[in-house]
């Protein structure tokens, strides 16, 4: 069994390997730059934003916690089925694996290194 260090937060907020933050930084930047003028022109104009209550911003938050709910139960649901998927690939190649050990050395190990291929052949493509 293959054991590694625990990473620290400092390693985990900056890993960008399989991180979803290059894919949408130039969005992040957008709402940074809106959110500073909002913040600006409020600070120089209040009047025009000084009538908005909270009420406008309780609701989007409702929303929002509703939508995210639901889309994150969604990726948990595909997450889950992806496991299950590949756990019965995993037993299946061990089974093989196991029907082979009838057969000579040189002609269970091409088999065996066909099988061990296939299995990091998809999880690379899985991985593009």
């Amino acid at each position: 069994m293959i054991v590694r260090d625990r990473p620290g937060l400092g390693e985990v907020l900056t890993a960008m390997h399989g991180s979803i933050v290059p894919k949408i930084a130039g969005r992040l930047l957008i709402l940074a730059a809106i959110s500073v003028g909002a913040v600006l022109l409020h600070r120089t104009l209040p009047e025009p934003m000084g009538h908005l209550g909270a009420m406008p911003f309780t609701l989007i938050g409702l929303a929002l916690s509703i939508f995210m709910s639901f889309r994150n139960n969604a990726c948990y649901d595909r997450w889950w089925e992806a496991r299950k998927l590949w756990g019965r690939l995993i037993i299946a190649a061990r089974s093989f694996a196991r029907q082979t050990a009838v057969l000579d050395a040189e002609v269970r190990e091409p088999l065996l290194l066909g099988l061990c291929g296939f299995a990091h052949g998809l999880a690379a493509r899985l991985r593009d």
